[in-house]
C-alpha cells in the first residue's frame, strides 16, 4: 500500500515537471517572437493550478491522517493508564471495605461477649472453610491448647455460629448450623414457643436453615427471633440462630414450619469466638 502511494507521488512530480518545461519553452517561444506573455502566463496558469492544488491536497491528506493516529495513540494511552488507576482504586476500596467488616465483626462480638459475660470465651480466625458461600463446616486456629474441647459452642457476629467437631493442639473443625446433621432445639424469644432448627441442604443452598414442629397455634410470626432452648443438650441458652420466615402450617393441619434466616453472616465470617464452657 505504501509503494503505491510512493509510485503515485512520483508520477504526479514527472508531470509537473513535464508541465513546468513546456513553460519554459513556451515562453522562449514567446520571448523569440515578441508575443506578450500575459497569455501563455495565464494558460499555464491554468494547467499548474489544479495540480499544484491536488499536491497539496494530498499533503495535507497524509498530515491529517498522521496527526490522527497521533492523537489515537495518546487517547489510547490515557486510557491504558485510567484502567490502572481505576485498578488500583478498587482494590484499594476492597481493602477497605475488608478491614471495615472486620472491625464491624469485631466489635459486634465484643457486644456479645458482654452480653455473655459469665462465660469464659477465646477469640479465633477461620483459616479455612468449604467450598462455596454457604458452607457447612469451618477451621479456625484455637484448639486444646486454647481450652477448645469438642461440643463447645462457637458464636460469630449476630449469634450462634456452630459447635465444635473436632480438635487439635492448635485449630478445632466446627460444624455449623447450616450443616445437614445439624438439628438445634430452639424458642422463639418473644413468645416462648417451642421450635426446632434443622440443617437442610436444599434450604442451605439459599441460604436458609429448616424451622420444623412448631405448634399450630404457637405464636410465632414473620421475621421473630429464635434462640436456643434452655432445654438443648449441647447449646447454650439464649444464643441468637436466626429470624423467622415463610411459616406455614404443615398438611397434618397440627403443625407448622418454615426458614429461619441465619442471624450469622455464613458468606463473610473471618472472626469467631469459642464459648470455654460445656453445657451441662
Amino acid at each position: 500500500m505504501k509503494k503505491r502511494r510512493l509510485d503515485f507521488l512520483f508520477s504526479i512530480k514527472y508531470i509537473l515537471l513535464i508541465l513546468t518545461i513546456i513553460c519554459l519553452v513556451s515562453l522562449v517561444i514567446t520571448y523569440s517572437r515578441g508575443d506578450s506573455i500575459g497569455v501563455y502566463k495565464t494558460a499555464v496558469s491554468k494547467v499548474i493550478s489544479p495540480v499544484s492544488n491536488a499536491i497539496t491536497g494530498i499533503g495535507d491528506h497524509f498530515s491529517e491522517r498522521s496527526q490522527l493516529k497521533a492523537d489515537k495513540e495518546e487517547l489510547l494511552e490515557k486510557i491504558e493508564r485510567l484502567e490502572e488507576e481505576n485498578r488500583l482504586l478498587q482494590e484499594q476500596l476492597k481493602k477497605y471495605q475488608s478491614d471495615y467488616y472486620s472491625l464491624s465483626e469485631m466489635k459486634e462480638l465484643l457486644n456479645i461477649k458482654d452480653d455473655f459475660s459469665n462465660y469464659p470465651m477465646v477469640g479465633a480466625k477461620v483459616i479455612a472453610k468449604d467450598n462455596g458461600n454457604w458452607f457447612s463446616r469451618f477451621t479456625i486456629n484455637r484448639g486444646s491448647n486454647d481450652g477448645v474441647q469438642k461440643d463447645m459452642n462457637v458464636i460469630a457476629a449476630g449469634g450462634l455460629a456452630g459447635i465444635v467437631t473436632q480438635v487439635g493442639p492448635d485449630y478445632a473443625v466446627v460444624t455449623s448450623i447450616l450443616d445437614d446433621q445439624m438439628n438445634v432445639s430452639a424458642i422463639c424469644r418473644s413468645s416462648r414457643d417451642a421450635c426446632m432448627v434443622m440443617g437442610d441442604i436444599d434450604a442451605m443452598s439459599e441460604g436458609y436453615i429448616r424451622l420444623m414442629y412448631m405448634k399450630k397455634d404457637a405464636d410465632i410470626r414473620e421475621f421473630d427471633e429464635i434462640i436456643t432452648a434452655p432445654t438443648s443438650s449441647k447449646y447454650l441458652p439464649d444464643l441468637t440462630i436466626g429470624y423467622a420466615v415463610l411459616l406455614q402450617i404443615d398438611p397434618n393441619n397440627m403443625t407448622k414450619s418454615g426458614y429461619l434466616i441465619p442471624a450469622v453472616d455464613f458468606e463473610n465470617i473471618e472472626n469467631v469466638m469459642v464459648i470455654l464452657k460445656l453445657k451441662q
